[in-house]
């Protein structure tokens, strides 16, 4: 209430400093509130994505190297709800750690049951993502043994990722390690993705497979590459041929020591003087 000697008007004002003042502590209050909740959330999660990342580029890494993560990992466990971002990087820890226990023969159980809940809670939250349905297809067969059920996981990393290089290669190397055992709707599919390795000029990836485990299946792959085009499959070919893999009954030295076919179009160009073939 305005005093005696103070205008209706400025009491107003004061008031309103006031209710603003408050306002604004009040946010104030709530953003160190939210700060403190989330904080922890983001340093996990900036740990738990530098390992995810490094893990991913086939970078070898101990369980001694991950150990520090275990808070981290654990407390991605116990939580119900969705972090997607989490989720993925501790599925893909949790199969580094399920690899080392296969290697060694330590906590192989116990490591298999905790990459299968993190890939279960992952995919629940976010189910598009074909690197973790790929991983369950693998883990499956491990556990289980290779049936023609778990097919439907690696069919739904086909159909999810399609196209994204990194995930192609492994998905590759996986499927042609157990080619015969495919139904065909996924052998085909695999010669179909090995084609767009080629065509896409991705040849580094498509010659580790070939001379890996493609290297069994190359009848099959090469005659796959039919609608590839021409250039592509000569690099691919010649690129074999000169680290000794022959493709075509040649050996490399023959390879090189080939006579250049006559081009008669071409030859004439290069008799005629510059000026000839100059652009208008």
């Amino acid at each position: 209430m305005a005093t005696p000697s103070e205008p209706r008007g400025e009491a107003i004002g004061r008031a309103g400093v006031w209710l603003a003042r408050g306002l604004l502590a009040a946010a104030a209050c709530s953003s160190v509130a939210w700060g403190a909740t989330t904080l922890p959330d983001f340093v996990d999660q900036t740990r738990l994505d530098g390992a995810r990342d490094v893990i991913l580029r086939n970078v070898p890494i101990s369980d001694a190297e991950l150990d520090a993560l275990g808070p981290a990992l654990a407390r991605a466990a116990a939580r119900s709800d969705c972090m997607p971002a989490i989720d993925r990087s501790t599925a893909v820890i949790r199969l580094r750690l399920a690899e080392n226990a296969l290697a060694s023969g330590d906590r192989v159980d116990a490591r298999m049951g905790e990459l299968d809940a993190a890939i279960h809670k992952s995919l629940g939250c976010a189910p598009a993502d074909p690197y973790l349905w790929l991983v369950l297809f693998w883990l499956r067969n491990i556990r289980q043994g290779l049936t023609d059920a778990n097919f439907d996981l690696l069919r739904m990393s086909y159909r999810l990722g399609p196209n994204e290089g990194w995930i192609v290669v492994k998905r590759s190397a996986m499927a042609l390690a157990m080619f015969d055992a495919l139904p065909p709707d996924l052998s085909d599919t695999v010669v179909a993705e090995f084609a767009r390795l080629v065509k896409t000029e991705l040849y580094t990836e498509a010659i580790d497979l070939l001379k890996g485990p493609g290297w069994a299946h190359r009848e099959k792959l090469l005659a796959g590459l039919a609608t590839v085009p021409k250039r592509n499959v000569d690099i691919l070919t010649r690129t074999m041929a000169d680290i000794g893999y022959d493709l075509d009954r040649r050996s490399p030295a023959e390879r090189r020591n080939l006579e250049r076919e006559p081009d008669f179009g071409r030859d004439e160009l290069a008799r005629m003087p510059s000026g000839a073939v100059a652009r208008p």
